[in-house]
């Protein structure tokens, strides 16, 4: 008996928006491509005069990459050497670069308050307006360098950077294309019970053997995935958005569970202050073993609130309509609400946790099969961590409730399941656009139904090249 994933999946953090599927805030997505695209921007030796052994030793960890370091070995000398232009400049990087942003600005405006001139010291100076959540004066800042005539690579940086703000702020189209192809090992590909034979009180508990097709059995498969995506700003506050994914799995031991699924949204985002409404319509078709199995759509509508430039609050809704091809029996309407939150910790790694409840229905649309409909209720928790530049770790944790509303007529009492759910995930980026992408899952159901009960263990490695223009 095959399981399906939910059609239109709770959207669980408030770091989901726009982005093909909705799981990363504007500010912090701002910031990792900051980090990225600054890495251009040299460290000048031109801005030093004659230097002193600490300041060598913090000049040179600095060209090293270890700012925390040099941030630890000049910070105690603050008192004493503050108004010291190549200390002051030094610190300041230090402390941009290692997270100590707020610090880092001051000594930076030291820098600039006796050279208002110093390209270097303004460059670092609209990083730090930039990480403080201050994006005007970041922008800026950069005109000021700007302005200052700076080099052919410097300008060629700069504008990048202010290109590159620019999309993602929503304040100039943008679009994004994936590929993706992927292999990994799965211990249950239909989800179905570790059982041999069923017990049916309706027929006096007579045990029924299960085909081979409705047991649990594991494969490796084969995966391949594609997307595209826009987004067209009308004005500053509005803009519409919309996108298609495409994905396919190959199981190397039996066909009858390989599956498709393709789908598509289009949507409205309207922004104002520290808000971001937005409504998206979506339609959604999975196939089993080529053929078609499901159709499904609906829309999803989200607020969320920018609190400050770390923590974010929002609520949701989701409608969806559900057909399945040839059984019509199961067709039904489904409807989710919730809240999330999340936080942004200031640590060298940028930290982010997030967390979602939410509760709902699914509805038969057949009056007469009502012991299919149920209550949902779930709790999503998780996290993000930056390690590095290259390196990210994602993880997240699920507990779901569902009870459908009367008698099976065949096991003679009410559904209840309950679904627990685990994943941890790696994404290391090579080289530009290109990322190595190791995952692993774990599903666990437990039913008062022992049809129902499953286990699931997936693990997958895959490689995916993103173009962004």
């Amino acid at each position: 008996m095959f399981r399906l994933i939910q059609l239109i999946k709770v959207q669980t953090t408030p770091f989901q928006l726009l982005k093909n599927t909705q799981l990363k805030t504007m500010r912090l997505k701002l910031s990792a491509l900051f980090f990225v695209l600054f890495s251009a921007i040299l460290f000048s030796s031109q801005t030093f005069a004659a230097k002193d052994a600490v300041l060598t030793q913090a000049e040179a960890l600095i060209r090293k990459g270890d700012f925390k370091a040099a941030y630890l070995l000049l910070e105690p000398l603050e008192d004493t050497r503050a108004g010291d232009i190549n200390y002051d400049y030094l610190f300041g990087f230090a402390g941009v670069e290692s997270g100590n942003v707020t610090r880092g600005a001051f000594a930076l405006e030291r820098v600039l308050a006796v050279d208002p001139n110093n390209k270097d010291a303004r460059t670092e100076m609209a990083k730090a307006h930039f990480l403080l959540g201050e994006r005007q004066a970041s922008k800026a800042e950069f005109n000021n360098v700007l302005a200052l005539n700076p080099d052919q690579q410097t300008k060629k940086t700069i504008d990048s950077l202010l290109t590159a703000i620019q999309k993602i702020e929503g304040t100039t189209t943008t679009f994004g294309a994936y590929a993706e192809f992927g292999l990994g090992a799965d211990s249950n590909i239909s989800s179905a019970p570790n059982i041999n034979a069923i017990s049916v009180p309706l027929f006096s508990g007579v045990a029924f053997a299960l085909g081979e097709d409705g047991r649990e059995q594991s494969s490796n498969f084969m995966q391949l995935a594609t997307g595209l995506s826009f987004r067209e700003p009308v004005n500053d506050d509005f803009a519409y958005f919309g996108a298609v994914n495409l994905t396919h799995r190959d199981n190397e031991t039996t066909s009858i569970f390989n599956t498709s699924n393709l789908d598509l949204n289009l949507g409205l985002q309207y922004r104002v202050e520290e808000n971001n409404f937005s409504f998206a319509l979506q339609n959604n078709n999975f196939y089993l073993d080529s053929s078609s199995f499901r159709h499904a759509y609906g829309a999803t509508a989200q607020w969320l609130y920018n609190i400050d430039s770390l923590n974010q609050a929002g609520v949701f809704g989701q409608y969806s309509k559900i057909s399945y091809a040839g059984n019509s029996i199961r067709n039904a309407q489904r409807s989710i609400g919730g809240v999330n939150v999340g936080h942004v910790f200031q640590h060298d790694y940028r930290p982010v946790v997030f967390a979602s409840v939410y509760g709902g229905r699914e509805d038969a649309d057949d009056s007469s099969v009502n012991f299919l409909s149920q209550s949902i209720v779930g709790v999503r928790v998780g996290g993000q961590l930056n390690i590095g530049t290259r390196l990210q770790l994602t993880t997240s944790l699920g507990v779901e409730n569902r009870k459908n509303d009367e008698n099976d007529p065949s096991f003679l009492t009410k559904r209840k399941d309950n679904q627990y759910d685990a994943m941890l995930g790696l994404r290391y980026t090579f080289a530009r656009d290109w990322s190595i992408r190791p995952q692993y899952s774990y599903t666990k159901n437990d039913s008062n139904i022992d049809l129902n009960t499953f286990e699931r263990q997936i693990f997958s490695i895959s490689i995916r090249k993103d173009f962004n223009w």
